[in-house]
């Protein structure tokens, strides 16, 4: 059953945890409902381009984006966070006044489509470098009317690239260390006069947190829920820490 309706879209019922259900099972089910074609785009990239565990061009295939990870070969629910995990990390937040939601290599927008359920009237930003999978992402927002939401494609390593004011960032192993620090750099500026919440996955950015950023977590903590993690610029997180 695909699903159609705009409203049904912004159900809670749709992302909670299914307790017979793996996440990457829900979510590839649900994928399905939506009606994304992830795995043909998928497959399609990857027959025109190089893996992104392929060093070498030894298959003659080039590579999608010198310069950065695209993550083309890796499994679609591999390459995309479950919507149960994103919705219970948004859910932490629901009592704070979210204006704007920012996501940095938002793949598909499985964030923009969470956000709705809980801050439906929030503005989402994701950030591709992938045309196809921006293009997805905005055509499974306009099936269903959801004119808050957008993928954007863009560098988001060009030097002249601004992060765009958010109450929200959510920030991924999206490629190298040297090139999360650009990220996490900017948003470090901001600690001091903005307030916002960030919510990250992956080795390498946890990692940086850990040894380089420790100014996003040692005054107000961090919660950890599953594979995801959230820091706050000016609100003390102790009081969930369990």
């Amino acid at each position: 059953m695909t699903l159609t309706s705009p409203e049904m879209i912004k159900s809670t019922k749709l992302y909670q945890r299914n307790s017979d259900l793996h996440p990457q099972v829900h979510a590839k089910q649900l994928d399905k409902k939506l009606g994304f074609r992830i795995p043909k785009i998928e497959v399609k990239l990857l027959q025109k381009y190089r893996a992104y565990y392929q060093p070498n061009d030894i298959s003659n295939k080039k590579q999608h984006f010198k310069g950065t990870q695209t993550w083309i070969g890796l499994h679609p629910q591999a390459l995309q966070t479950p919507y149960n995990d994103l919705y219970e990390a948004l859910l932490y937040l629901k009592e704070y006044n979210i204006e704007t939601v920012v996501d940095i290599g938002a793949g598909y927008g499985r964030v923009g489509l969470v956000m709705n359920s809980i801050f439906p009237t929030s503005k989402f930003i994701g950030y591709e470098i992938i045309r196809k999978r921006m293009e997805e992402a905005n055509r499974i927002f306009n099936v269903f009317n959801l004119q808050n939401c957008s993928v954007l494609q863009e560098n988001v390593l060009a030097e002249d690239f601004i992060i765009p004011k958010a109450q929200i960032y959510f920030i991924y192993d999206f490629s190298e260390m040297d090139d999360i620090c650009k990220i996490l750099d900017q948003l470090s500026q901001r600690l001091m006069q903005e307030n916002f919440f960030l919510i990250t996955k992956g080795t390498r950015v946890d990692y940086l947190l850990a040894h380089k950023y420790k100014e996003f977590w040692l005054a107000n903590s961090f919660i950890q829920h599953d594979e995801l993690k959230i820091y706050s610029s000016q609100v003390d997180l102790k009081k969930h820490v369990k």
